[in-house]
């Protein structure tokens, strides 16, 4: 019996053929023994130099032993030439959130659509997708994540599906304690979000907390009328009080520099976004440096919440190419929803979004000046991205992040630290990860070029080592053909010919059915539809219904093309990972 599955429930389906893929039996996932990599260029990370020529032992998950020029290699070791490639530490990305998928329908609090996709369900795929957020962090050179806050559930994906997965090291925390908590969490068995309004409450939801034994406290130290931050602070207090007594750190939410000053004196040790009410003064600065607080910037995640209600993602080529396709198409979808579909203030966006955006360019503006201040009085500063909310996707973010602290004008080598050395010493975890260095575990980054001269050659990735395992990329890469069709509808409605065209086969073949040929190579493909994407402007391509059967996937399409609106089924084989054959039926 065949299925026709609307979007909402399809989604759930295609994601369990995906991860049954994108697992490939990785509870088997053991390191390569010994491994030697030679005549490799180190990055010290605490001098910003290459060291030339190096010999680097790992033995189990470790790294073993550090020499310059050649040394006596084991006959059972296996051996990667480094020569002309450069050595990283794995990256960090100190603020993530697995219960939120990136998805529009992930943040019912921010934007209420549940009346579209049910919450329920939303929860359920960020559970299901979370091992092919693994692969995906894995893939970026993401070989650690923080998650910063999220329900009970975080736990398990810790201590149980990391465990059984190939998956970066995962460092979680339990509910955000927070003196409000959004309506749509209010009746959840499982709240990401936890209102606490006295020291009692604080007190039974640490103690609940405390046997999973979470890596780290979270405070969302937001204000309202109705609670501002002076009324908070004893609370906030009581929290530090209790997480420092169990030698746990703590984070807090705190985006006002009044609040982030109380914070701190409330005994913060990581301030997890920006201040972006004002530039920072001489107070903050020394308060940061007298409690040894790390500064998180995490500068895209507002402004990705604007895009996604106007419907305009960046179309990043990193997103396009490494985001879970799902969840990057659902970025569009406020195309096809009404003013009658959305909320009020979606409704007022759409008739004028200047106001936004003059919001958006001031707290930027702000953002990266206080990044540039503290970085020169030399704060210890960590990337994060806060992947998960509306928008920002899971381990493709990261690179944005990255370049969004580049605008800053802080130099390659201290962001290099903030995604390393510094994130791994803001989490006491500098003993174990964050640099390249005997006795630390062997999660490295092999580069084709050297990210010192270029930010952007950390996405020249040639293979990366976690816990001494050797993982290609395109084995962390690949995706079923569910995943590869949506991934080319999204570039499509991207207009971007590159990550369209990456879809596709070399030997691809377009059929009208039943066996009229169209175009019968990918470079008369290209030529076709790079005029097409240079010449229209509004390209939307809808799918209406889907039906997968093995490699072959079934749309019907519902496409804008200028004024015009067609409605096409289209047959995709994927072979190789690529789509091999289209037949259309108009």
């Amino acid at each position: 019996m065949y299925f026709i599955f609307t979007k909402t429930k399809f989604r759930m389906k295609s994601l369990f053929i995906g991860l049954a893929i994108l697992s490939l039996t990785n509870s088997t996932a053991q390191n390569d023994s010994i491994v030697v990599l030679t005549n490799i260029n180190v990055l010290d990370i605490h001098t910003g130099k290459v060291n030339k020529n190096q010999s680097l032992h790992i033995n189990g998950s470790k790294i073993a032993t550090i020499t310059s020029g050649k040394k006596i290699i084991p006959p059972e070791a296996k051996i990667i030439d480094g020569s002309g490639k450069f050595a990283i530490p794995g990256m960090i990305d100190t603020h993530i959130h697995f219960f939120q998928t990136g998805s529009l329908y992930t943040r019912p609090d921010a934007v209420d659509l549940r009346h579209i996709v049910p919450y329920a369900d939303e929860i359920q795929f960020a559970k299901d997708m979370t091992t092919d957020n693994f692969k995906r962090y894995l893939r970026l050179g993401i070989t650690s994540v923080m998650d910063i806050g999220g329900p009970f559930f975080n736990f398990k994906i810790r201590d149980s599906i990391a465990k059984a997965h190939l998956s970066p090291n995962v460092y979680v925390t339990g509910p955000l304690f927070s003196p409000f908590q959004p309506e749509a969490f209010s009746k959840l068995e499982d709240v990401p979000i936890a209102q606490i309004t006295s020291k009692e409450e604080a007190t039974a939801l640490f103690n609940k907390m405390l046997p999973y034994k979470p890596d780290f406290i979270k405070i969302w130290y937001i204000t309202r009328e109705d609670f501002t931050a002076e009324k908070s602070y004893p609370i906030v207090k009581h929290i530090s009080d209790l997480a420092h007594q169990n030698n746990l750190k703590l984070t807090v939410h705190a985006t006002n520099l009044s609040t982030a000053k109380l914070a701190i004196k409330a005994g913060a040790d990581i301030l997890v976004h920006s201040v972006r009410d004002e530039i920072v003064d001489d107070e903050f600065i020394n308060l940061l440096k007298k409690n040894n607080v790390t500064y998180i910037p995490t500068l895209i995640v507002s402004r990705n919440y604007g895009k996604s209600f106007l419907a305009k993602p960046d179309d990043h080529p990193q997103d396009l190419r490494f985001a879970n396709p799902a969840v990057y198409r659902s970025l569009t979808d406020m195309n096809k929803l009404s003013d009658a579909a959305v909320p009020n203030r979606i409704r007022k966006l759409r008739k004028d979004s200047k106001p936004l955006e003059k919001m958006y360019q001031k707290a930027d503006s702000v953002m990266l000046r206080n990044l540039k201040i503290l970085t020169e009085r030399n704060i210890t500063i960590a990337t994060g991205t806060d992947a998960g909310n509306i928008g920002t996707m899971h381990a493709s973010s990261y690179i944005q992040e990255i370049e969004a602290m580049q605008k800053s004008g802080i130099s390659n080598i201290d962001i290099l630290k903030a995604s390393t050395i510094n994130a791994a010493k803001g989490f006491g975890l500098d003993h174990t990860i964050g640099s390249i260095e005997e006795g630390k575990l062997a999660d490295l980054v092999i580069l084709d070029k050297n990210p010192l001269i270029n930010i952007q050659n950390l996405t020249t990735i040639h293979k990366i080592i976690k816990s001494g395992r050797i993982l290609e990329p395109s084995e962390l890469s690949k995706e079923t053909p569910e995943q590869v069709v949506q991934r080319q509808v999204n570039a499509y409605n991207a207009r971007a010919i590159d990550a369209f065209m990456d879809t596709y086969a070399e030997n691809i073949k377009i059929y009208n059915f039943p066996d009229e040929l169209l175009m019968d190579s990918k470079k008369v493909m290209r030529e076709n539809y790079k005029t097409k994407f240079e010449k229209v402007t509004n390209l939307y391509c809808e799918i209406k219904n889907r039906i997968v059967l093995g490699n072959h996937v079934i749309d019907r399409e519902y496409v804008r093309y200028e004024n015009k609106y067609v409605s096409v089924i289209a047959i995709y084989e994927v072979t190789n990972g690529k789509i091999s054959k289209v037949t259309f039926l108009r």
